[in-house]
């Protein structure tokens, strides 16, 4: 709170300041902030692609998370990466730094997909003239305060996609899009690096993600394992395992349970972020909870099997064609959201994942695979 007092106590400064600044010949020079994780990331790309249509001009600088970097790498949208960790902007001079580096790019706008003090402040010390954020439905007291700092704000609604309040936010700067299809951009060599992972499978080739970065909402090994014998007893496919490096131990130990491992490709921290789209989009089918990659398939427009678990998806969840959401209704689901993320079970069960029997989601499976046949 001592920043919040200290910037109320120079605003008269600060914005004769951006004042002057905004007297000046405008050069089109655009931040966005998403420094969430990977799913977040591809959540927010139609903002990257119609901000850049609005202002095709406008060198548009995106700064996110060193995980999520490799993401954008590709995406034509975006003229500059700039990446930034938590720590980075930690205590009085991690929060200088910050706001001096925004301040020597001279941004004309900036938009923050998030809605947090340092970031409030950055841009506001940063000088920038237009400053834009959400205001999230559980706002603290500390950022409302904070808030006063950005030129506009968009209140999210609960009940509503995130994405949808985006798209209101950019209504500041002139932008009227209802297009929420996400995008990502695979490299070069992606398509070959993938081919020689597969080989020549000739079968529906099913993807599950073994994991997700919030424990709270992954399956587990042996529903993974239980589901991929299921498939494998009763279909002629393939299955491919989608992970981390990270995840390759647990890939290596569903794989243990597994009968005929044979038609398994174990494709865990074989491919990059900017490979992995590759292999996706070869898909038949993906099986995934709330995790990146789930959304990485709903951006290339694969069929979903999503295991919704604790997230609320009225606010975030794949959108396109083909979209099978599993999820039991129970007194304590939603208990995760966009703005307020849960990272254990405050109740210690996990019922709204370990609840889903595997027999629902292979049911729910065939089902998908002979809508895609038809």
């Amino acid at each position: 709170m001592i920043y919040i007092i200290l910037s109320y106590l120079l605003s008269p400064v600060i914005y004769l300041l951006i004042a002057i600044k905004g007297k000046r010949k405008i050069n089109a020079r655009i931040l966005v902030i998403q420094t969430a994780k990977i799913g977040d990331l591809i959540c927010s790309t139609p903002v990257f692609r119609e901000v850049k249509r609005k202002f095709p001009d406008a060198h548009l600088t995106v700064l996110v998370n060193p995980i999520t970097e490799e993401l954008l790498k590709h995406n034509p949208h975006v003229d500059e990466i700039l990446t930034i960790k938590q720590t980075d902007y930690k205590g009085f001079s991690g929060k200088l730094r910050l706001s001096d580096l925004i301040r020597r790019e001279k941004y004309d706008i900036a938009i923050s997909l998030n809605p947090n003090v340092p970031f409030a402040l950055a841009l506001f010390w940063g000088l920038v003239p237009v400053r834009i954020s959400v205001m999230p439905d559980f706002a603290g007291t500390t950022f409302k305060s904070a808030s006063l700092f950005f030129t506009c704000l968009e209140k999210h609604v609960r009940g509503s996609l995130v994405i949808e309040t985006y798209m209101k936010m950019l209504n500041a700067i002139g932008i009227k899009s209802n297009n929420i299809s996400k995008e990502v951009y695979k490299s070069g060599n992606a398509d070959l690096k993938t081919e020689r992972l597969l080989g020549d499978i000739d079968k529906p080739l099913i993807g599950i993600a073994v994991s997700s970065g919030n424990k709270l909402k992954e399956m587990g090994s042996e529903k993974i394992a239980e589901l991929a014998n299921m498939l494998l007893d009763n279909m002629d496919i393939n299955i491919t395992f989608i992970g981390s490096a990270q995840e390759r131990d647990t890939a290596a130990a569903i794989l243990k349970s597994i009968r005929k491992n044979d038609r398994i490709i174990d494709a865990t921290g074989r491919l990059s972020l900017t490979e992995l789209p590759a292999l996706i989009e070869r898909l038949t089918l993906f099986i995934g909870v709330d995790t990146g990659i789930t959304y990485m398939a709903d951006a290339v427009k694969v069929p979903i099997i999503h295991i919704a678990g604790p997230i609320d998806v009225s606010e975030q969840r794949p959108v396109e064609k083909n979209i099978r959401i599993i999820r039991h209704k129970l007194p304590c689901v939603p208990c995760t959201y966009v703005f307020k993320a849960a990272y254990e079970c405050k109740y210690g069960h996990r019922k709204c994942v370990n609840e889903v029997s595997m027999d629902e989601v292979f049911n729910c499976i065939r089902s998908s695979l002979k809508n895609a046949c038809n």
